[in-house]
């Protein structure tokens, strides 16, 4: 298996687990490309998903003939994946170098299938009359269209975080992953900072009033407010550390962000935290240092 170099997006973690999961609920002896097909399928926000809605891929139909292609086994507890599964993502790994991707996205993921077709995925697609060029040449647009979108994991491997800011980002990207949701947003970086314990962060956010319970509710129920995208959080985090003089990007930058945007003020103020005090405290703490 060739070694993959680069991290698997959010949305590609996404696909993998729901992959496991229909094995496992399928009671399949181990994963093949079609529940990796599907996997990607149930990833929804990313390109691989949108490419196989465009080519009017049926996911409830490949999902029943996918329960009956295979033996179903008694004990099947974290069925291993196939060696066709193995080289498909083998191939992603090689689709996504070739794109020059800094990560392994669900399109990668989708090229890979395509590009094998070994397994049962084609046997999925050749069910609905979907040729596997016809998902490629569909990819290759959705790739070629799209606007470049922020990359979590492309900041994580050109920006100097401090350890405690890569606990948060990771473990604010755990939270979106756990809940489904399409990627980690305001409200995940803003619950990863209070519940880190190990820095100031949460205890600034505890004496701000910062309602934690409140803020769980809100990511789970869908706030929009939580939800936006931290790109801008993590540019503008990133421009006050160097203009405070630091050599790496920390947590408590994360949250000078948070407390100076707009978008982030809003959030804070929803849920009952002094945005202008932690300013206040995230500077006299900065400039200390």
């Amino acid at each position: 298996m060739i070694s993959a170099s680069y991290r698997y997006s959010h949305h590609a973690l996404r696909a993998l687990a729901h992959a496991a999961t229909l094995a496992e609920g399928f009671q399949h002896a181990h994963q093949d490309t079609g529940h990796l097909l599907l996997g990607i399928v149930l990833a929804e926000g990313s390109i691989g998903a949108q490419a196989l809605e465009d080519v009017r891929f049926d996911a409830t139909v490949a999902g029943v003939y996918l329960k009956r292609l295979m033996v179903r086994v008694d004990d099947n507890t974290h069925p291993p994946r196939g060696e066709a599964f193995e080289k498909s993502l083998d191939d992603a790994t090689l689709e996504s170098n070739w794109l020059t991707s800094h990560y392994i996205g669900t399109e990668h993921l989708l090229l890979g299938i395509t590009r094998t077709n070994l397994g049962n995925a084609p046997e999925l697609l050749r069910l609905q009359d979907i040729a596997p060029e016809q998902i490629r040449r569909r990819v290759r647009d959705l790739l070629q269209d799209r606007q470049p979108q922020f990359d979590l994991n492309a900041l994580r491997a050109n920006t100097r975080l401090s350890e405690l800011a890569r606990r948060v980002l990771a473990a604010a990207e755990q939270t979106a992953l756990s809940l489904e949701q399409p990627s980690p947003g305001i409200g995940h970086l803003l619950l990863a900072l209070a519940q880190e314990r190990r820095g100031i962060t949460s205890d600034m956010l505890k004496h701000s009033g910062l309602n934690v319970a409140h803020l769980e509710a809100g990511i789970e129920r869908r706030d929009e407010n939580l939800l936006q995208s931290l790109d801008h959080v993590m540019r503008f985090a990133i421009d006050e550390a160097s203009r405070l003089g630091s050599h790496y990007l920390g947590a408590d930058h994360l949250l000078l962000a948070l407390t100076l945007l707009p978008a982030g003020a809003i959030v804070l103020q929803l849920y009952n935290a002094d945005s202008d005090k932690i300013g206040r405290l995230l500077n006299k703490h900065l400039r200390r240092e």
